[in-house]
């Protein structure tokens, strides 16, 4: 009576053991195979490719100094869409005032102005920030020599 409880304890162990290893590698096959949907997924989703530079003049002196400000870098790609929503966003924090010279600005929250805003596109990253921009010490300048011509 031993001998046969002890077989069928064996006979019931090994089933259960092969059991439980198969239900393991059909376990592991499904996970793998939803890896594989979800990078497949993943691979056909559309990549950015688009570069974007933002950027706008700061001051922290009333304007007699003006310095760039760089808010994307145009190093990285991005979706022409989240490039204008960062500028969008810039746009509406930028409730203008024209200044005693005739130039738009906006003063910020810790006292700074910003004024001249601009976007610019690129199928190639953007090499260096101050090559982009155009290099202007004050907007003020520009307004006085078409004044003086």
């Amino acid at each position: 009576m031993k001998k046969k409880i002890f077989i069928f304890s064996v006979i019931i162990g090994v089933v259960a053991a092969v059991s439980s290893i198969a239900y393991y590698f059909h376990y592991q096959s499904e996970l793998e195979e939803k890896a594989a949907e979800a990078a497949a997924k993943e691979a056909e989703m559309p990549k950015p490719h688009d570069y974007c530079l933002i950027t706008y003049l700061e001051s922290f002196d009333d304007g007699k100094t003006w310095h760039k400000t760089n808010v994307t870098t145009g190093k990285k790609p991005m979706f022409k869409a989240q490039c204008w929503k960062k500028y969008i966003q810039i746009l509406d924090g930028f409730s203008a005032s024209i200044d005693k010279n005739g130039q738009w600005c906006n003063k910020i929250d810790d006292n700074k102005i910003i004024a001249h805003p601009a976007m610019y596109f690129s199928d190639q990253p953007f090499e260096s920030k101050d090559d982009l921009a155009p290099k202007v010490d004050t907007p003020n300048e520009s307004l006085q020599d078409d004044k003086t011509s």
